[in-house]
């Protein structure tokens, strides 16, 4: 127990260089000097870690009201208690439609157990960053101007516990704290050195471990940009890769985008897309979702939005992605919880190679196959889930089934 106190008192202290940093908790003040009373040793740790940096910036920190993000934005903004009223609106959304799923037992061992190639690079590995190296992600040089989208990326091992970590939402306010800030995350993580210098190229991110995310306001070049809907797509998918761990690229953003289309019915989020976004695009998804249904001719398969990789941007696909995960969300809350659920355990056994006898490591750039996730949906959904998603999108109005088993019929549409 002399230990534990011992060691908690350590972990209490701030850094003589994060001195002064201002902290608030539910509604308690204080600052990194003197905590606010009940914050949890986890909650500690996040305002350890970060306070050097908020610190020498200027920034100041805020738990949201359940306590599972940590707020960091400069001391001289402005609003910030709309902002974190967006932040629990868009968590209570999320929460709403994507309850913690029925958990399961880890798997301890890996599934392939044919022995590594020789010479693999280091692991973990920025499955994005890597895409990048080989020319399939963004271009090398930054967007132009006026064109500037923000840096929206899931990253991680995907072996973190689910629904333990508290994230940590940057909102910084010029180019030079957004970099100083990479340089932090860099400096802590080793792997995600190869990934910094393509974040440096963008005004935002999302990575999962650490579980963190940022954008910059009011960077140059930025049109037709919202900052609440940056705000609600980055808490979403903070809050998804918390709860779900690594999951599919369409998967993340479009529940992010199904949670900005929940606030307004508007998307106002474009990751890395290079071209100008026309106002008139941001209402426009139901619609275009439903016409390029319309023009598949067919059943939609989930390899035509499983395909998209990180780091890129296809118009077609995002819209199909969205339109997917509306109608699975569409279902109530519980199936496509556990459906995630079992993406995440079925990566967790997948996403392995053998090093040795007693020894494995994760495997670069893996992706699960586009038949193993619909194998899982029609588990969850039934056999006919990607002909009732067919129907939703392109009908405009979500068919929801009372019983996914074959033969059992859908129930009245909804919007």
């Amino acid at each position: 127990m002399i230990f534990l106190s011992l060691s908690l008192a350590a972990l209490m202290a701030p850094p003589a260089a994060a001195a002064g940093v201002p902290v608030t908790f539910k509604g308690k003040s204080g600052t990194t000097e003197q905590l606010p009373a009940g914050l949890s040793p986890d909650q500690v740790a996040i305002v350890a870690r970060y306070a050097p940096w908020a610190s020498g910036a200027g920034y100041r920190m805020d738990f949201d009201a359940q306590g599972r993000i940590l707020l960091v934005t400069h001391k001289n903004r402005s609003r910030l208690q709309d902002t974190l009223r967006t932040i629990g609106k868009a968590q209570t959304w999320f929460d709403g439609v994507l309850p913690a799923p029925e958990r399961k037992v880890q798997p301890e061992t890996p599934v392939d157990d044919k022995p590594a190639p020789p010479a693999p690079e280091p692991l973990p590995e920025d499955p994005e960053s890597k895409a990048l190296r080989q020319g399939t992600g963004t271009p090398a040089a930054p967007d132009s101007p006026g064109t500037k989208t923000t840096w929206q990326t899931s990253w991680g091992t995907g072996s973190i516990e689910p629904d333990t970590q508290i994230a940590a939402l940057f909102i910084v306010k010029t180019a030079e704290d957004y970099s100083t800030l990479l340089d932090v995350l860099a400096s802590e993580t080793h792997y995600l050195k190869h990934w910094i210098d393509d974040a440096r190229k963008h005004t935002g991110f999302t990575i999962e471990d650490p579980l963190a995310g940022a954008y910059q306001e009011n960077a140059a070049g930025q049109e037709e940009w919202n900052g609440d809907h940056e705000l609600i797509n980055r808490t979403v998918q903070l809050m998804t890769l918390r709860r779900f761990g690594q999951q599919p690229n369409w998967i993340v953003q479009g529940i992010a985008w199904d949670g900005e289309i929940a606030a307004d019915g508007l998307v106002y989020c474009f990751p890395f897309r290079s071209e100008f976004v026309f106002a008139a695009e941001h209402g426009a998804w139901p619609n275009e979702a439903k016409a390029l249904v319309k023009d598949l001719g067919r059943t939609l398969e989930l390899s035509d939005v499983a395909n998209w990789k990180r780091g890129t941007w296809k118009d077609k696909p995002a819209k199909l992605a969205w339109g997917t995960v509306h109608h699975l969300i569409g279902q109530g809350p519980g199936p496509l919880s556990n459906a995630l659920e079992d993406m995440r355990l079925m990566r967790e056994k997948k996403d392995r190679r053998t090093t040795g006898p007693n020894s494995w490591e994760r495997i670069p750039g893996f992706e699960l196959s586009a038949e193993d996730q619909t194998a899982i949906l029609q588990a969850r959904f039934g056999p006919d889930v990607l002909k009732d998603i067919t129907n939703s999108v392109r009908s405009g109005r979500v068919s929801v089934r009372k019983d996914p088993k074959p033969g059992t019929k859908n129930s009245a549409g909804r919007g």
